[in-house]
């Protein structure tokens, strides 16, 4: 069979943006280490105490520019209605900790942004289990954007990630010897959907 005998359909993607920000790192990361913590996923795995840092007037510029990203992102998807950063928050990783594979329930689109970079710090986008059917396969290039279940990302300093909110993802093992740090938001959807049917509903 020649090559140009078939064609291959790239269905339902799933987008993960990568973009790189104009921020005063060594501002945000001074910031965050400065929070109040609790305990979170596993053990020496903190996330801050609030979950609207971005609201802080310290932050305006910061949230701006989050902002101006997600319409980019939205953009890339075909959307261009209202929307709003519900909440954010840090998260503080310690030496060989690490978090639980997990998605952001109630939320829309999600997005993680990094102050600084380590070969030690990464974080992997997992795909859903549903989609892996019943067969544990061993493929030839298990890297393969059509066979692979984990998408591991060192992201650079001053990179923000933005991707759906139920793309399941975990801190990996931090296996510097410094803390990670990272500052999080969810963003949900502005206004009245489904109008006139039995589920309308409306987000303010």
């Amino acid at each position: 069979m020649q090559e140009k005998e078939f064609k291959v359909h790239e269905l339902f993607c799933t987008p993960l943006m990568e973009v790189q920000v104009n921020l005063d790192e060594n501002k945000i990361l001074n910031i965050l280490k400065n929070l109040k913590y609790k305990t979170a996923y596993l053990p020496e795995t903190y996330i801050s105490k609030s979950n609207k840092i971005l609201e802080d007037k310290q932050f305006k510029k910061e949230k701006n520019i989050f902002t101006d990203s997600i319409k980019k992102y939205l953009d890339i998807i075909s959307y261009n209605k209202k929307f709003k950063i519900l909440n954010s928050w840090s998260t503080r990783t310690e030496n060989n900790a690490s978090s639980q594979p997990h998605l952001h329930k109630n939320s829309w689109i999600s997005g993680v942004y990094y102050p600084e970079s380590n070969p030690g710090f990464s974080i992997s986008f997992i795909r859903n289990m549903l989609d892996n059917y019943f067969f544990q396969l061993e493929y030839i290039n298990d890297k393969n954007k059509y066979s692979n279940t984990e998408w591991i990302v060192k992201p650079s300093k001053g990179i923000l990630l933005i991707f759906p909110s139920n793309l399941q993802h975990r801190i990996n093992l931090n296996t510097s010897d410094k803390i990670r740090y990272s500052l999080a938001f969810n963003v949900v959807p502005v206004g009245t959907f489904n109008k006139g049917l039995d589920i309308e509903i409306t987000y303010e």
